[in-house]
């Protein structure tokens, strides 16, 4: 799917190059056109619309950062800056009109100049701005665990036990999740303080899917993407019912063996999230992928060239900091500018350095400890 995107882009990117060079019925431009036509349906073939930002001098799609994005970052997307736009948004059944003549409006664009030149959107090409996350963003202080504490637990055991998904309990639970960042005037996040080692796999659970989705909206995602991080975030760790107990609460090192069983929780979560019907793909990518480091270390090993999943991605960011955060029956919790250190100190090699950035820039700032009770 990124690859088609790339290619998408630069086939866009190149269309508006010849454009600039030559007339509307240049070969060259309508084989560009043709190219454009036929990835554009291989995208929209299994979904409605695709979106593509860019983040950082990075090019980012809902599904992943795209490689090499930085020529397109100073140039496609610069055009779009210019003119007050970052996000490009193409909706299955686009025509070849809407191309020839977003691509004519490109190139005018490029030279400001012009008269006339300027943007706007189609039925099937929308653009639009970025909202800044500003201190004055709204967050809603949503006592998530008052909703979550009883039914999170139930989804998982249904998952786990029958193989069913409560897809309305997990939908709540996102929804709650996204009125957290989206309803109140208070400009905080609020996370679940632990207040006791039984409740720590739901309290951590419910804040990572919070930081989750504060940073997939921090980074750009918007709506239903943001959502779906959310829920993913809520099932990732789902593979850990499997491991016993007395070794997930253990406060000694952990035997070779012991964490041969705990590094395979990824491939089980995965498994049983595959098996359940109703569980959203991107759940699937997420169980699975969260441990993988942005060099291809951690677990498990995947194949050279696999290219992690944004919202994976994301998720890391969150799960590891709510973890160093939260007191343990083995430590004490530690201070964010510590983490901070630690985390920008991986980033680049364990974590992603753009979500790394944005992450401590404008999510972490604006977070604090809530009493679940």
């Amino acid at each position: 799917m990124t690859g088609s995107v790339d290619d998408v882009l630069r086939d866009l990117q190149s269309a508006i190059t010849v454009r600039q060079l030559y007339p509307s019925g240049h070969p060259r431009l309508h084989l560009l056109l043709d190219e454009l036509e036929r990835g554009v349906r291989t995208i929209t073939a299994n979904r409605t619309e695709f979106s593509v930002f860019a983040m950082d001098g990075r090019v980012a799609s809902e599904q992943a950062i795209l490689g090499g994005g930085e020529s397109l970052a100073r140039s496609l997307f610069q055009t779009l800056r210019a003119n007050g736009y970052h996000r490009l948004t193409i909706r299955q059944g686009v025509s070849r009109q809407e191309f020839e003549a977003f691509v004519a409006q490109m190139a005018r664009s490029v030279r400001p100049t012009d008269p006339g030149a300027g943007l706007h959107s189609t039925e099937h090409i929308r653009l639009s701005a970025l909202e800044a996350v500003s201190p004055e963003k709204s967050f809603a202080v949503l006592d998530v665990m008052a909703e979550g504490r009883e039914r999170l637990p139930q989804v998982w055991s249904g998952v786990c036990d029958r193989r069913e998904l409560d897809v309305e309990g997990v939908e709540q639970i996102g929804l709650a999740l996204l009125r957290t960042l989206e309803t109140q005037t208070d400009a905080m996040i609020p996370l679940a303080t632990l207040r006791s080692h039984d409740q720590y796999t739901v309290t951590h659970i419910a804040n990572v899917a919070l930081l989750a989705m504060a940073l997939a909206e921090a980074a750009g995602l918007t709506g239903d993407t943001v959502r779906n991080v959310g829920i993913s975030a809520l099932l990732h760790d789902i593979g850990k019912l499997h491991i016993p107990a007395d070794i997930l609460g253990s406060q000694q090192r952990l035997t070779e063996e012991q964490f041969a069983l705990v590094r395979r929780h990824p491939e089980q979560g995965a498994r049983i999230l595959l098996e359940t019907p109703g569980v959203p793909e991107l759940a699937i990518l997420v169980a699975y992928e969260h441990h993988v480091q942005f060099d291809g270390g951690g677990y498990p090993t995947l194949p050279r060239g696999w290219r992690v999943n944004v919202a994976s991605a994301i998720t890391q960011v969150a799960d590891v900091y709510d973890a160093l955060r939260s007191n343990r029956p083995y430590r004490l919790g530690m201070s964010r500018d510590a983490i901070e250190d630690l985390m920008r100190h991986d980033a680049g090699s364990v974590f992603h350095p753009e979500l790394v950035d944005v992450f401590f820039d404008r999510v972490v700032p604006r977070t604090t400890d809530k009493d679940p009770n």
